[in-house]
């Protein structure tokens, strides 16, 4: 019943936008909205996925697109206007889940510099860290994670610090790095992914695989296809990317249970997560 709920509400909300332009098909319109979403133009692609959805509404692929943007308008707008500090933060992880999901890095970055300086942390750091190296700023990366105080240095930082030498040519310190730092026993996918592309830059490529690995086994199934997209695409890999080993790792399966709020085919970057139905276990 209430995911039928959550539905009517979208379908009603779709009445407030224009009707689709004359000769438009439903694909058309979903197609515009994807190249518009790729471009960061959220409520012109908020338009087009209404469009698609009104045009054909038994279409669920087509109504969650339009349910996801339109969550993802309403909170950018409530981000700016948010007073408390913990619900703010909650906000900004949400969206900077759904930016990078989409690979809409330059929106990442811009809202990963406001959420470093408001929290001045390392999970903090380790985000911009990332959109840095997405963007191929290295430098940037590297400064970022060396300011950080060393009682609030982590594995994921020092990771990603001596990554970003790495991609500078400094070699010696990225190695030395590498060797003083590994993933704790009870490390989330993450971390130990982050740990892997060290090891991988500098040429550990055994401990690499093997690290790699225990990310493919830990991380949730409905996030695995992330995981091994970003490994295959990642440069620290493509070196890798070739052999026999590679190709070995790429076939692990996950070895965690799949939580209920995690079934969807996005949901692991979807701000809608705990909203809709897949976030409410129904």
């Amino acid at each position: 019943m209430k995911r039928a709920f959550l539905w009517s509400v979208v379908l009603v909300s779709l009445g407030i936008h224009p009707f689709a332009a004359s000769g438009e098909t439903p694909e058309q319109a979903f197609n515009s909205g994807e190249t518009l979403l790729a471009q960061a133009d959220f409520q012109g692609a908020l338009g087009a996925f209404g469009r698609a959805a009104r045009a054909d509404r038994g279409n669920r692929e087509y109504l969650q697109h339009y349910a996801v943007v339109r969550r993802v308008v309403m909170l950018r707008r409530q981000l700016d206007a948010e007073e408390d500090d913990a619900r703010w933060e909650y906000i900004a992880r949400g969206l900077h889940a759904f930016y990078v999901s989409q690979r809409l890095h330059g929106e990442a970055l811009a809202l990963d510099r406001k959420m470093h300086a408001k929290l001045d942390n390392a999970s903090s750091a380790v985000m911009l860290a990332e959109t840095h190296l997405a963007l191929n700023q290295d430098a940037e990366a590297a400064e970022t994670l060396a300011s950080l105080p060393p009682a609030e240095q982590t594995p994921s930082t020092r990771s990603l610090r001596g990554l970003a030498l790495a991609r500078q040519g400094k070699l010696d310190e990225a190695r030395r790095i590498a060797a003083g730092v590994g993933p704790s026993g009870d490390a989330g996918p993450g971390a130990i992914y982050r740990v892997a592309r060290l090891n991988a830059a500098v040429g550990n490529d055994e401990q690499a695989l093997g690290l790699l690995t225990r990310c493919f086994e830990t991380v949730a199934p409905s996030r695995l296809d992330a995981f091994k997209d970003h490994a295959r695409q990642s440069p620290e890999f493509t070196r890798l990317a070739s052999t026999s080993a590679f190709a070995q790792v790429m076939k692990t399966e996950s070895k965690v249970a799949e939580s209920k709020c995690s079934g969807g085919s996005r949901c692991a970057g979807c701000p809608m997560r705990g909203k809709c139905g897949h976030g409410r276990g129904q």
